[in-house]
């Protein structure tokens, strides 16, 4: 099977790669120069809302699934620059949606639980959408313009992925609080933000399952437990031996500067459990994971030029 990852040098393109099923073929892109281990797969470097290189790389290569990660996913970033943001998420995804129509190619495309208000959790995959933020507007336009148009597609929606990123990635919430605990630096932490934390190798395999298993639809991916991100931190702290009395609880009103937040997004699992036979792991077994991880990570990309 060949497979494109759109967005691969992302913390989910990571786990994405590491998991594969064997005799997959896989090759990322991505817009920045990074040095990829060429065990990985084959690299294209491309900005996905050129529609002509978009056009192009369909023509020379044939993909039996894309996976399509890629997009700005900031969400206090969109909230200033939102212009870019659309191109980097609606506009490309039109693109690869072109591409794909051409072909007889599975397409999964990756959403978010900020498709949400927060008002009515926990979330199954049909309830209606009213996001509270301008990212979580671009992704549920995003959807319908898939649904609209691939309805075989599948869209999965992860929520608050936590694991460890390339050299070059962004840090998420468990890496973000891990690097400040360990220097010592005092940590705030909201209260009034709840979601099921999800380990990111199990999201992986459930997009692996999607693909192999031919599922259609949304498909909400997430861990067991639900909680706020104070909880969350300390959990973190506790599971890496870091220093707990450095975590400090705050609500959201503490952050004025930063975009609206849903304040509980969680989901209802029953479709990832009964149709890709995944049982969602618990927080601490997540953790648990990374930590076991940790030890013997390899880093596949680093800064550069190639």
């Amino acid at each position: 099977m060949n497979v494109l990852i759109t967005g691969g040098t992302g913390l989910l393109g990571r786990a994405l790669i590491a998991t594969m099923p064997p005799g997959t073929r896989v090759s990322v892109v991505h817009r920045r120069e990074y040095h990829l281990d060429k065990s990985v797969g084959t690299q294209f470097i491309l900005d996905l809302a050129d529609e002509k290189r978009v056009r192009d790389l369909f023509v020379r290569r044939q993909f039996d699934a894309v996976i399509h990660a890629a997009g700005i996913a900031s969400v206090d970033y969109v909230e200033q620059h939102y212009e870019e943001a659309w191109r980097s998420n609606m506009t490309a995804t039109e693109h690869i949606l072109d591409a794909v129509h051409k072909q007889d190619v599975r397409f999964v495309y990756i959403s978010s639980n900020a498709v949400f208000d927060g008002r009515h959790a926990p979330y199954r995959e049909n309830d209606p959408v009213n996001p509270v933020n301008k990212y979580g507007q671009i992704k549920a336009e995003c959807e319908r313009i898939v649904k609209r148009r691939c309805p075989e597609a599948a869209i999965v929606r992860p929520i608050l992925m936590y694991g460890w990123p390339f050299s070059h990635g962004r840090p998420n919430p468990a890496t973000w609080i891990i690097e400040r605990l360990q220097s010592g630096e005092r940590v705030n932490v909201v209260t009034d933000v709840q979601e099921n934390p999800l380990w990111f190798y199990q999201c992986a395999e459930a997009i692996w399952r999607t693909i192999d298993w031919k599922i259609a639809g949304t498909i909400h991916v997430a861990g067991r437990d639900m909680v706020n991100r104070y909880e969350f931190a300390r959990l973190v702290a506790q599971v890496f031996g870091l220093d707990e009395t450095l975590i400090h609880a705050v609500d959201s009103s503490y952050f004025p500067a930063l975009a609206a937040r849903p304040a509980n997004t969680s989901f209802v699992t029953e479709r990832m459990e009964q149709e890709l036979e995944l049982k969602p792991l618990s927080l601490e077994e997540g953790l648990g994971r990374m930590r076991s991880l940790a030890s013997g990570m390899s880093v596949l990309y680093s800064h550069g030029s190639t």
